[in-house]
């Protein structure tokens, strides 16, 4: 069984968890709530300019040429943005060209992902780099391929645009190049970097569930019924 196998194996409760996820059965049906558009487009472009450095960190690493350009590729792909994809959102939302900046306030799961993705490309090599950005392609042609294929949505639904972007033979191709870069690191990787390997492709796998869950019921840094105003308490001393 190939590397990636088993970790799809691994993950499929998450890939499917992420497919009932009301933010994705409300891009299959259509409607979505403005808010939650708006709090997925500001946290994803912020999260896109990270996924860029990590991606420039896995240039520097990569073991080939051939490996090199892709990510040469890729890195100019990204500073480009994701900007098919959002845009269609932004359409349905009516959102003004001020909602959409990169001033937005880092919500705490785009935090907690973003340090963690960091985290591995300062300390880890090619193969766990592969690892932990290989869930947000391969969830995204996932899921948008499961809506194309039960809703065969028309020109006319909504999020036409955005699902025709992630279900592409583009995007397909270019997922399996990655997998098959996973699957070369990891027939020659010794038991302990699979392992690590399995650790951060897993986390960026629950990362992306949370990232929906994030955009569609929102967030906050403090704590839930908190006191706290404008993060201070006052203190009896």
């Amino acid at each position: 069984m190939h590397f990636s196998t088993e970790l799809y194996e691994a993950s499929r409760p998450i890939f499917a968890a992420t497919l009932a996820h009301p933010f994705l059965q409300g891009i299959a049906q259509g409607e979505l709530p403005r808010d939650a558009i708006v709090r997925y487009v500001q946290q994803d472009e912020l999260y896109l300019n990270t996924y860029c450095r990590v991606y420039a960190k896995a240039l520097a690493c990569a073991d080939t040429d051939e490996h090199m350009r892709d990510f040469y590729d890729r890195v100019g792909l990204l500073l480009e943005g994701e900007h098919e994809a959002h845009d269609n959102l932004l359409q349905v939302a009516a959102v003004r060209p001020d909602e959409r900046g990169t001033s937005a306030e880092k919500l705490p799961t785009l935090h907690h992902y973003e340090s963690h993705l960091l985290a591995v490309a300062a300390t880890s090599d090619f193969g766990a780099i592969i690892a932990a950005i290989l869930p947000c392609h391969w969830l995204y042609v996932d899921l948008a391929r499961n809506i194309v294929n039960k809703v065969q949505p028309g020109p006319d639904h909504p999020f036409s645009t955005w699902l025709s972007f992630y279900a592409s033979d583009d995007m397909k191709a270019s997922l399996d190049r990655l997998l098959n870069m996973l699957d070369r690191r990891a027939a020659i990787a010794n038991e302990e970097a699979k392992a690590f390997m399995r650790t951060a492709y897993m986390t960026s796998c629950y990362l992306e569930y949370r990232f929906f869950d994030m955009a569609y019921r929102g967030e906050s840094w403090l704590p839930a019924n908190s006191t706290l105003d404008s993060g201070r308490r006052d203190c009896d001393v």
